[in-house]
């Protein structure tokens, strides 16, 4: 519904599809409850994402409430997920970060994810959302590209905002965390932002190995469909996990790809 206290104004936008979940819901496999358990994760996902929006939430150094709120907007519908802010470098980070933790999150329930995050004129109110940022998101993620979300230069541009060296070096740790500038045409958000850094390490955490765990199950799952615009989509991921995640300190083995037809 439209509110007053929303307006139409320059927003980040990220728009994600479940890749598969529109077939898997007409399929005789088809179960409401796992919906509903990727739904409610989703939600906690973002939840957590959001931690620091509650306006009477304490900062636990300082003991004051927090300077800057991140309020998003939310919706889902059916295998699309919409999620946006208004146009500020503090809400470009918290958006990038949310995406990664979104995508990483929904590879548990056996789905790849595939959007784009954009800037532009947008109102999002609840379910209402209308607007030219929303039309370039979509557009995006119907290239048909490989199962990452792309990001807009203009995006990118207010992530990297810095008014000091401080700015700079925290601006610098997190792109290097969060985004990947390889293996495509255009910057996108890293699927193995995590679990990357852990690669580099002896020892992996039980969450880290779970979480990988759950990564090598679906790509390895997707890598057997004989379908060639799916084969190529998992073809590609598991091309980034043996780049990113294998052969480092950690010793993880490489998913095996199937020989070309």
């Amino acid at each position: 519904m439209i509110s007053e206290k929303s307006k139409f104004e320059l927003r980040h936008v990220l728009y994600c599809d479940l890749l598969g979940f529109s077939k898997y819901s007409k399929s005789e496999f088809f179960e409401a409850a796992r919906c509903f358990r990727l739904f409610k994760q989703l939600d906690e996902l973002i939840a957590d994402a959001s931690r620091h929006i509650a306006d009477d939430e304490l900062n636990e150094v300082s003991g004051r409430k927090y300077d800057y709120i991140v309020k998003p907007e939310v919706i889902y519908c059916s295998d699309s997920l919409v999620i946006s802010t208004p146009a500020t470098n503090i809400d470009a980070m918290w958006l990038f970060e949310a995406a990664a933790r979104i995508q990483n999150g929904i590879c548990a329930h056996g789905f790849l994810l595939r959007g784009s995050i954009v800037t532009g004129n947008l109102y999002h109110s609840g379910n209402t959302i209308f607007g030219p940022a929303i039309v370039d998101a979509v557009a995006k993620d119907k290239s048909g590209g490989a199962p990452v979300i792309v990001i807009d230069e203009d995006s990118l541009k207010y992530f990297c905002l810095a008014n000091s060296d401080e700015d700079e070096e925290i601006v610098k740790i997190r792109k290097h965390q969060l985004v990947a500038e390889d293996d495509y045409d255009a910057p996108y958000i890293d699927p193995f932002w995590i679990s990357k850094i852990a690669a580099n390490q002896t020892a992996i955490n039980f969450e880290t190995r779970i979480n990988l765990d759950y990564w090598r199950a679906l790509i390895e799952t997707g890598l057997k469909n004989r379908s060639a615009n799916i084969l190529g989509k998992y073809t590609w991921m598991a091309n980034r996990f043996n780049k990113v995640i294998c052969n480092k300190a950690s010793n993880i083995k490489p998913i095996v790809l199937p020989q070309p037809i």
